[in-house]
């Protein structure tokens, strides 16, 4: 009876992404609403300047708001459901299914642009090149700031749960032994890797990347004439 009231607390006790999954949270929509403000100025910047490239990117960051979105809404539904007893594991896995979610719309966005680029090759367009840099420099410092808040905290959370887990691992081997310690340590410490709060750092962190090489290419192609890029 002990045993069984000590399983169901452990199960809605690590309900969704960890003990500091309050944190993530806010986080997140720190990142969402700082994502959101970049896209309304750009998109309005875009229609009063005239510039295709302001409104481009704008639209961009639409889709980061949304993507970003899907992982704050996560944390919301797990943290609401918290003791809904039809989730008999806890609501743990939204925030893993959040993160694949995510995955799969990175997929679907590389696969577009591949598209989208070799559609570029065959019939190239004109290009205002000093307009597109500004915008790409305005979106690569909105990713490198989301991309610190949401990065530094994995890495906190993630030391953080190391040292909870040794304090944790001392008590459970006292009471019932090296191999059943070994094998609850590990789900432990697998349950507490937040995938949904990885899924948005590797989001931002790629688009960052992305910009990066985008103002390469930018530059070859205002500086050296090498368009193609």
């Amino acid at each position: 009876m002990h045993h069984d009231a000590a399983l169901e607390k452990l199960t809605h006790d690590h309900v969704f992404a960890g003990a500091r999954a309050d944190e993530s949270e806010r986080r997140t929509w720190y990142v969402v609403a700082l994502t959101a403000v970049t896209m309304i100025a750009e998109i309005a910047g875009g229609w009063w300047t005239g510039s295709m490239a302001l409104l481009a990117d704008g639209w961009h960051m639409g889709s980061h708001v949304a993507a970003l979105g899907l992982a704050g809404y996560a944390y919301h539904f797990a943290r609401t459901h918290a003791d809904d007893r039809r989730f008999s594991m806890g609501t743990g896995k939204v925030g893993s299914l959040t993160g694949f979610s995510s995955a799969l719309l990175l997929g679907v966005v590389a696969l577009l642009m591949v598209w989208e680029s070799g559609h570029r090759l065959l019939d190239p367009v004109a290009i205002d090149y000093r307009a597109a840099i500004i915008v790409t420099v305005i979106g690569l410092a909105v990713n490198v700031a989301s991309a610190f808040l949401l990065g530094g905290h994995e890495h906190h959370h993630g030391h953080e749960h190391g040292h909870e887990n040794g304090h944790y691992d001392h008590d459970h081997d006292h009471d019932h032994g090296h191999h059943d310690h070994g094998h609850h340590d590990h789900a432990h410490h697998a349950h507490h890797h937040d995938h949904n709060l990885r899924a948005a750092y590797v989001h931002v962190l790629t688009d960052a990347l992305t910009s990066v090489l985008a103002l390469v290419a930018l530059g070859g192609g205002l500086w050296l004439g090498l368009a193609w890029l």
